[in-house]
């Protein structure tokens, strides 16, 4: 496979005699002046009150390199869906590296469905980046008072938020950890990490770092996101907890995902394989906590705690929890901000599949009140309804009716993806199957009686 993700190097000259370099590839680079990643490594160190050891800076850079190139590299039609994505990528322990070569290809493989190929080479010395961290005596004491005890990812989303509300429900003292691009996102986590502040009294620590791509000079260095499904983006998001963890010497990592989006069964054929995101699905999580055990060498726990709730179930905590007025500042949407800033009084298009999950499940608990508008009405009957929209409610639908309705070994036969789980373990059996099939007829079931009936009206832009 050639070469088609040169990293970390402004010229790939001097590899073209031990790699075979295609011309159409994509060059990478977190050089702090040079490079079109930017990658705030100094904050997260100040944010930290430490210095990063080697492997957490290589798997830093290693994670913004395969998210980037997920965007630069586009997918072909149904059949062309999965890529050959080979990078070549300086690290500056290549021995452990190449030791955790297998896994690592296993995570991103089972993320995004590619044909993954992973060639490193020794890291050059590079210059300290721009700013790099001071750490001083008063921030590692205060740093040190928070006392967190896991690491738990806050996107700013529904599942995050219940899942920072029940954890700190449970005496957990987690450290929040967010990953932004802009500058609206940023505050929107802030403010929901304010809201839980002004609850719980002890302690919440709040970690938020920038990763995104950077403008340059040079042409050969210019990216372009080419690529919208973005189903890499979950190794950025876990490879900077397992970094955060890894500094902090935390143990449990935790990602709050409901089970029906975690474990992702396909709700039609178009959408077998990675053509559904698997950001939280159990085997991805086993395959991570494999990974970073191997490079760090020491056990850590990767879990959902929400496998077995739905979306309902969560916002029925939140509203248990006195939390219901704050589900409106949540955003669930898979496009935004790109899709969804032009319209001023939302942030949900409505007819993504997270944003169909978040309002059926706010609908089954009463909780439409507390909810955002969406920018369209998913369902709705009359002039303005628009097919293209209408096609992932309309297929949902027809999963569900199936979920509801077949017997409980036909719809085994029908959707295998319940027994290959964990497909490296073997089949799925016993509670652990039970459990999983019921998330999924109780979603069925908000969905069937979502579906007949109507309410909120289409948001129209500015």
């Amino acid at each position: 496979m050639r070469i088609n993700v040169v990293c970390g190097l402004q010229d790939g000259n001097e590899y073209k005699k031990r790699f075979q370099i295609s011309e159409k590839a994509v060059y990478l680079s977190a050089d702090a002046k040079l490079g079109n990643v930017s990658l705030d490594i100094a904050g997260i160190e100040r944010n930290l009150g430490c210095k990063l050891d080697p492997i957490s800076l290589d798997l830093c850079e290693i994670a913004a390199y395969v998210y980037l190139a997920d965007k630069s590299i586009p997918r072909g039609g149904f059949d062309n869906w999965a890529r050959d994505l080979a990078f070549l990528i300086p690290v500056r322990n290549p021995a452990k590296w190449n030791a955790a070569k297998q896994l690592l290809r296993n995570v991103i493989a089972t993320l995004t469905g590619d044909r993954i190929q992973l060639n490193f080479v020794p890291a050059k010395k590079v210059r300290p980046p721009v700013g790099a961290a001071v750490i001083v005596g008063k921030q590692i004491a205060r740093i040190r008072a928070a006392e967190s005890d896991c690491v738990s990812l806050f996107s700013g989303g529904l599942d995050s938020f219940a899942g920072a509300v029940y954890l700190l429900e449970q005496g957990r003292s987690p450290l929040f950890l967010s990953h932004f691009a802009s500058g609206p996102l940023k505050k929107l986590q802030s403010r929901l990490i304010d809201e839980l502040r002004r609850r719980y009294v002890h302690g919440i620590e709040h970690v938020q770092y920038r990763m995104t791509s950077r403008r340059v000079a040079n042409p050969k260095l210019a990216l372009k996101a080419k690529e919208s499904s973005h189903r890499a983006r979950s190794f950025l998001f876990m490879s900077f907890a397992a970094v955060v963890a890894a500094a902090r010497g935390l143990s449990e990592i935790h990602i709050c995902e409901n089970g029906v989006l975690a474990l992702n069964v396909p709700i039609s054929d178009a959408r077998k394989g990675s053509r559904s995101t698997r950001h939280a699905h159990p085997l991805y999580l086993q395959y991570f906590a494999a990974m970073i055990a191997k490079l760090y060498d020491r056990e850590f726990s990767v879990t959902n705690p929400f496998l077995f709730w739905t979306k309902g179930a969560e916002a029925a905590l939140l509203k248990e929890k006195r939390f219901g007025s704050s589900i409106k500042h949540t955003v669930s949407c898979w496009g935004y901000p790109n899709q969804t800033i032009r319209f001023g009084n939302s942030n949900h298009c409505g007819y993504c599949i997270p944003c169909i999950v978040r309002r059926v499940s706010l609908a089954a608990s009463g909780l439409e009140g507390f909810d955002d508008r969406y920018i369209y009405d998913v369902g709705a009957r009359g002039a303005r309804r628009n097919e293209a929209r209408e096609r992932n409610f309309s297929d949902l639908v027809y999963f569900c009716q199936s979920l509801s309705t077949l017997p409980s070994d036909t719809l085994l036969y029908r959707y295998p993806e319940f027994f290959l789980i964990e497909a490296h373990q073997g089949p799925v059996m016993g509670t652990k199957l039970a459990r999983m099939v019921s998330v999924y007829k109780t979603f069925a079931n908000e969905v069937l009686k979502f579906s007949r009936t109507r309410s909120l009206k289409p948001v129209s832009p500015r």
